[in-house]
């Protein structure tokens, strides 16, 4: 039987954001972030069982996200943590970001840290694109992705792309779709697609998206949601929400409806519409 976890693999880091530029801001408010962490919290949020995959430092705000996630529900007995580095940080203030994680702790999350034992309670393993910058956590990534094709875990890809913590656009652009087609289902935003393939057409961008692993796309534009299969096309008009909110919608409603990938992939255009 296979299990009911979602492990999220990633990054958990501090926000301090700011209404006032970064250049001129005063005041922050702190507030946990990170993709991964974000999944994790959605995804307990509707009732789901959600483990944390990820390393912080052995430091006050390490384990202030800690305490954060298991008060809100995510199961965090595997986080590890590190006196090596610090929990990053990520500054936010007038549309400006700032990362604070050259050498930070989640970065240095190695494959032996991870094992593999992990997959054998897991439902679906989710991951974003903070950590795939040139680091441990990139091959940890990796080796992640190669437990789960082995153990017949399905894999979802909510890249949540921040442009600011990548040296240059087309390093994360590069990096993003060397890793897209390992992912069974993706999870974007128009304007993603838009800086991964430069174009806005979905009718377009399927011809790159839906390939290798991928059997499902679901990606989020102005107008709602639209869920793609290679044979049907599904669409939630109004319906906006950050990634890693959709995408736990939506992973919860497959774990719900008890739905194979194979199932996915012979799902009607309503049913499709279903778990939107």
């Amino acid at each position: 039987m296979p299990g009911k976890t979602l492990y999220c693999l990633g990054e958990a880091w501090l926000e301090l954001n700011s209404t006032a530029p970064l250049a001129s801001a005063e005041t922050f408010s702190p507030r946990m972030g990170g993709s991964a962490a974000s999944l994790a919290l959605a995804y307990a949020a509707q009732g789901g069982r959600a483990s944390l995959l990820t390393q912080l430092g052995e430091d006050a705000f390490g384990h202030r996200i800690a305490d954060a996630l298991s008060a809100a529900g995510a199961d965090i007995s595997r986080v590890r943590f590190t006196s090596r580095a610090p929990t990053p940080l990520l500054f936010d203030g007038g549309g400006e970001q700032l990362g604070c994680r050259t050498r930070s702790s989640e970065l240095l999350y190695a494959p032996e840290q991870l094992g593999a034992d992990w997959a054998a309670d897991a439902e679906m393993l989710a991951f974003s694109s903070a950590c795939l910058v040139d680091s441990p956590c990139r091959y940890t990534h990796l080796a992640a992705l190669d437990t789960a094709r082995t153990a017949g875990v399905p894999v979802c890809f909510v890249p949540s792309l921040r442009p600011a913590l990548w040296p240059n656009e087309k390093t994360l652009r590069d990096t993003v779709m060397q890793f897209l087609p390992f992912a069974d289902i993706l999870v974007l935003t128009a304007d993603e697609m838009e800086l991964l393939l430069d174009t806005r057409e979905y009718q377009v961008g399927l011809f790159a998206l839906l390939r290798g692993h991928t059997q499902l796309v679901v990606l989020e534009t102005e107008e709602g949601v639209h869920a793609f299969t290679r044979a049907v096309h599904a669409f939630r008009p109004g319906l906006s929400a950050p990634p890693e909110e959709l995408a736990a919608r939506l992973l919860y409603q497959i774990s719900q409806q008890e739905l194979t990938l194979k199932k996915l992939m012979k799902c009607s255009a309503p049913a499709l519409q279903t778990i939107l």
